[in-house]
């Protein structure tokens, strides 16, 4: 193997990225730049993100502005649902105080 260890390379500064910033500015998985900040779509939302329209013309995320800290997480320990406006989880289907 001729790979070497380059010792200044650029780590991602997203801390659960694996990634490392390339030539380009950008880190070669998530896309993030060298600073911090995501790489944004020709839509505005970040790479990456689970932007979804909410049909007003406004956009949800699962991070940042789009965060809900009413959100009920599914009541299964084992899923990491999170509990829908008809009362049931988003993953796995259950209903939300439903016996386990």
């Amino acid at each position: 193997m001729s790979e070497t260890f380059d010792p200044k390379r650029r780590l991602c500064p997203d801390g659960s990225c694996i990634g490392v910033i390339g030539p380009d500015g950008r880190c070669s998985v998530c896309g993030r730049t060298g600073d911090g900040r995501p790489r944004v779509l020709a839509g505005g939302a970040p790479a990456g993100s689970d932007a979804v329209d909410d049909g007003e013309g406004a956009s949800a995320s699962a991070g940042g502005a789009g965060f809900d800290p009413q959100r009920r997480l599914c009541d299964d320990g084992s899923c990491v649902g999170v509990v829908g406006a008809d009362g049931r989880c988003g993953v796995c289907g259950k209903e939300a105080g439903a016996a386990l």
